[in-house]
């Protein structure tokens, strides 16, 4: 444990292990209800990083979330930077060929990371893709359950049972609701420019 620790702490493997840690909490946060995990947008319209969308709609990244997508890419460029860093960067001597190496690979790795993270997520594309056929105003009418602690004007979310499969929903009140975690909801309105719902308190 000492050695994984001391190996994903040094350079340039801490900047992938920081990322991972960063990625890490979101997906715990989120899973928490504190946070939207962001399950609506994707790199098919929704999301741009300019040139690099690019590149990576060229390996088939669209119709996958991009928070599953990066986290993906993050943990596989860990796993090879830290493996490269035992097996090869150890062993040069401290100074500027080991920086001048260590920032080369780290480029290297991320380059090679992306098609690799391309196969994995490769099986995942219909599953989002059934979803989000679902998740649309033909869902409007449902009731569904509030997910996060709270749900306000930006922030929100709630879980729906739709033909036997759970889905989770970026769902919307309005000021004068007060909505918690557990609470019966109402969909009243798809908002299809934020991929989000309307919701209001279930009338019992």
């Amino acid at each position: 444990m000492e050695q994984l620790l001391e190996v994903a702490s040094q350079f340039p493997t801490a900047i992938y292990s920081t990322l991972l840690g960063i990625a890490v909490v979101y997906w715990i946060i989120g899973a928490l209800g504190l946070i939207d995990l962001d399950l609506a947008g994707d790199l098919d319209g929704d999301v741009d990083f300019g040139a690099l969308t690019g590149l990576m709609l060229t390996f088939g990244f669209a119709r996958v979330p991009i928070t599953l997508v990066l986290s993906i890419l993050i943990l596989i460029c860990w796993l090879i930077s830290f493996y490269l860093q035992f097996y090869l960067l150890t062993w040069l001597p401290e100074g500027w060929l080991y920086y001048l190496m260590g920032a080369i690979s780290s480029f290297v790795i991320f380059i090679i990371s992306i098609p690799i993270t391309a196969i994995i997520i490769h099986p995942l594309k219909g599953m989002f893709k059934s979803v989000e056929t679902v998740t649309s105003d033909h869902l409007v009418g449902k009731d569904a359950t509030i997910a996060t602690g709270t749900v306000s004007e930006t922030f929100g979310q709630a879980r729906l049972f739709n033909d036997g499969a759970e889905i989770l929903l970026d769902v919307r009140c309005s000021a004068q609701e007060s909505l918690k975690k557990g609470d019966k909801v109402l969909l009243i309105e798809y908002l299809k420019d934020d991929h989000t719902y309307t919701v209001a308190p279930y009338p019992f």
